[in-house]
């Protein structure tokens, strides 16, 4: 599921690209690593913008400051982004936009500083993962926590039970706002019906993926009228019983992206690009 193929540098275990324009770096070898190299395509972009005294100043920042590594060498986002904070506005007198950037997986987080060059991008790239933008919204598996930026409601669809009544009676505070603002109540009334209604197998009457992702589908043109794109994502994760095998949880959900407030978002678990036949990450 490496996304190599789309223009632009990969990140996070190449799991996610940012494009043209947006210099990355990775915070994978700890304070050595950020102190001693600086990337290619970042230097480049820190020259051509004479940005590179504010980044040797937010570096050594954040070397000195013994509190944005953990207990086990994990960076520490808090401390971390309160650090890079004190020098956005300097990186922003240079035309460059900073965001510390962290996704999560099975196999633990990935983080990376995002440098982005906003006399060539503008307002039309915002970074998805983006620590500072985080919603609070999320999803919780077995092995991870995944979260969602402002700008991106979600809508779980539970796996059990009545999953499909509870689909159509409750509606999670942030798609109703964003239903609301953008008048598109109706339309995901619509949606919620026909997703509740067919969007189920006939014998198991469990969440069918295939199903999900042709409702969506066919609802989609009339969300992005409004500026508003659906997709279905899900995940699902084999839970060992040690000698007794195991089993898999599925997980599965709608996100509705505000285009305004995220113009180049793409879901991190997308069903599209993922069948439930193989497991993710």
């Amino acid at each position: 599921n490496n996304m190599t193929d789309v223009e632009g540098t990969v990140v996070a275990k190449g799991r996610h690209v940012v494009p043209e324009g947006v210099a990355v770096e990775e915070l994978d070898g700890g304070k050595k690593k950020l102190s001693e190299q600086c990337p290619p395509e970042l230097k480049k972009l820190l020259d051509l913008k004479g940005a590179m005294d504010t980044y040797d100043a937010m570096v050594k920042a954040v070397v000195e400051e013994s509190g944005t590594r953990g207990l086990f060498g994990k960076w520490k986002d808090k401390e971390f982004d309160s650090i890079v904070d004190i020098f956005r506005d300097d990186f922003a007198d240079k035309g460059i936009r900073v965001a510390l950037c962290k996704r999560k997986s099975t196999d633990g987080s990935s983080r990376w500083l995002e440098f982005i060059d906003v006399d060539m991008l503008g307002n039309t790239y915002v970074p998805q993962y983006d620590v500072h933008n985080f919603s609070g919204q999320v999803i919780k598996t077995v092995y991870t926590t995944l979260e969602f930026p402002n700008g991106v409601a979600v809508e779980e669809l539970k796996q059990w039970g009545k999953a499909r009544n509870r689909l159509k009676e409750k509606i999670p505070i942030y798609v109703e706002k964003m239903m609301q603002k953008k008048d598109l109540m109706q339309e995901y009334q619509a949606l919620v019906e026909h997703s509740a209604e067919a969007g189920v197998g006939s014998k198991t009457k469990s969440w069918n993926i295939d199903k999900l992702k042709e409702i969506v589908t066919a609802h989609t043109a009339i969300f992005e009228k409004k500026g508003v794109s659906i997709f279905v994502s899900h995940k699902q994760e084999y839970v060992s019983h040690g000698q007794y095998g195991g089993h898999t949880e599925f997980y599965r959900w709608i996100e509705f992206v505000d285009r305004e407030e995220q113009p180049n978002y793409h879901p991190q678990r997308d069903a599209e690009s993922k069948s439930e036949k193989c497991v993710i990450s």
